[in-house]
């Protein structure tokens, strides 16, 4: 009986919640122009749910003029800040008002108070302008599709997918809401999502999101076992996965586990350009046995903290895949925000390597690490992968390589990668890279190598010191191999294993400073 008054009174609060979400925390005008701020999710703070919002910019190739203003709360002069630091943006409090001029594309990260009320920040996205393709069929006119939110129209948005693939032509979504279950895209299909469009998965029934014996992962995108498949276009695709989660501890005989926003599994030549993937319960983007993915310009927005409805809310997960780009993207992920991993997932008895993974140009706040590698490493080699010129603007850790399943992970380059503050959470330090065994018995012990960090900078020293660890004696020193060119420290370039900024209990690796 008091289980169900809970529910009940939950269910009241976020009805209530809704209504009110349209409350905003920020007004926003560009070149005089007001634009709406938005919500990262639907579910309201009367949930006891953190959240952060967020505003879109077209930048036309002449300077933007923003100003935005504070509602119901002030700020101090010394509180607020604009990220990334390395866009050298010069802001102008008067006030309430924040105000600062930007001339390019790219990803801001304001911040009004020096604190973990995110709240208080606001995401600026400074896009390009939209450029719809030649071509197109439009779902609305030709399938009669309602774009209201009002009507779940799976079966007809999965009817025109499966006419058009290997069309040639694109079938494009104009502004507007669409809810429906789980989408399957198959082979030789282009996708238009036009600036305004939101996809979102109708959380009145869980059971078609469920994993099964061919797919054992939830999932609300789907694309398997398919090739040639192109999504562009500033739209949405929205997991609803706030909402789906807190739904699931409701229904407790209904299960949702490892719920993906987006799975892409033995897949191949798959493009997402410009797209907004918002809201996942679980990992956002889940990259599985695939080869020539790429990620470019897109926006990953996931909900910021693990709680007991959210857990595992990772970014881009790119797990035993090969030729990966995530190029000038923004993640804000509440796990790891780009983690490359060989799980075992798949069917395979042989878990498939991972080879040449390229992050690149981005953007990303996280309160787990930022750039990883791991931890899941049951294949038998990671290689050639980078990580180059992206702001890590807050994480707990900005690089790891944890290895705990076997693997030899070699050729790995982080370059020109700049940090800037830390997230309090369990570790709190700059760079974490480790060896040990997931499973003391079973599990083999794995080898990193051949890792260079170069030109990337730490705006300020973390709590605690870098780490670079092999658990086992069995391991010898030359099983860790790591060199450092040019990596400063509060503008400190490091050219030992400084104990000020290296925790001498935790650094047994062979360190090499060029």
């Amino acid at each position: 009986m008091k289980k169900n008054i809970y529910i009940k009174t939950f269910i009241l609060i976020g009805f209530i919640g809704i209504l009110t979400a349209k409350a905003q925390t920020f007004q926003l005008e560009s070149n005089g122009v007001d634009l709406p701020v938005l919500e990262q999710n639907d579910v309201p703070l009367a949930n006891g749910l953190e959240t952060y919002k967020y505003a879109r910019l077209t930048y036309l190739g002449k300077p933007l003029e923003v100003v935005v203003k504070t509602k119901g709360f002030d700020f101090n002069d010394d509180e607020w800040s604009i990220s990334p630091k390395s866009y050298n943006i010069k802001g102008q409090k008067s006030g309430n008002q924040l105000s600062f001029m930007i001339n390019r594309t790219g990803y801001l990260v304001l911040r009004f108070k020096n604190d973990q009320d995110f709240t208080k920040r606001l995401v600026v996205l400074i896009e390009s302008p939209e450029v719809t393709p030649n071509d197109i069929v439009d779902v609305v006119k030709t399938y009669g599709i309602d774009n209201t939110g009002g009507i779940n129209e799976t079966k007809k948005i999965q009817s025109a997918l499966d006419e058009h693939s290997g069309s040639g032509k694109v079938l494009y979504f104009p502004d507007g809401i669409y809810k429906t279950f789980t989408l399957n895209i198959k082979s030789n299909t282009r996708i238009h999502l036009s600036k305004n469009t939101r996809i979102i998965a109708d959380v009145s029934d869980l059971k078609p999101y469920l994993s099964d014996d061919e797919t054992p992962l939830s999932r609300f995108i789907l694309i398997k076992n398919a090739v040639n498949i192109s999504v562009t276009g500033l739209g949405a695709f929205d997991g609803n996965g706030t909402r789906m989660m807190i739904f699931n501890a409701e229904e407790s005989k209904t299960k949702i586990k490892n719920s993906r926003l987006l799975l892409i599994q033995n897949s191949k030549n798959i493009s997402f350009n410009g797209v907004l993937l918002k809201d996942s319960g679980r990992w956002n983007t889940h990259i599985l046995e695939s080869e020539d993915v790429v990620f470019k310009n897109c926006k990953l927005l996931n909900n910021l903290a693990p709680s007991k409805y959210l857990g595992s809310l990772d970014g881009w997960d790119p797990d035993s895949s090969k030729n990966v780009l995530i190029e000038d993207c923004f993640g804000w992920a509440g796990d790891d925000t780009v983690a490359i991993k060989c799980t075992g997932i798949g069917p395979g008895v042989n878990v498939p390597d991972v080879e040449d993974i390229t992050v690149r140009g981005c953007v990303f706040l996280t309160k787990k690490s930022g750039l990883k590698i791991g931890t899941e490493t049951r294949c038998e080699n990671m290689s050639r992968i980078i990580f180059e010129n992206n702001d890590v603007i807050e994480a707990d850790r900005v690089m790891g390589i944890n290895v705990r399943d076997g693997a030899v992970v070699q050729q790995i380059l982080f370059k020109n990668n700049r940090s800037e503050t830390y997230f309090p959470d369990r570790r709190q330090m700059g760079i974490n890279f480790y060896i040990t065994k997931r499973d003391r018995k079973l599990s083999k012990l794995g080898k990193i190598l051949d890792v260079t960090i170069e030109d990337c900078t730490f705006e300020k020293a973390f709590p605690n010191k870098f780490s670079f660890y092999r658990n086992y004696e069995q391991s010898n020193k030359e099983d860790l191999q790591v060199t450092f060119k040019n990596v400063k420290i509060a503008q400190k370039v490091l050219q030992n294993q400084d104990a000020d900024f290296f925790d001498e209990l935790k650094n047994n690796a062979l360190l090499k400073f060029d």
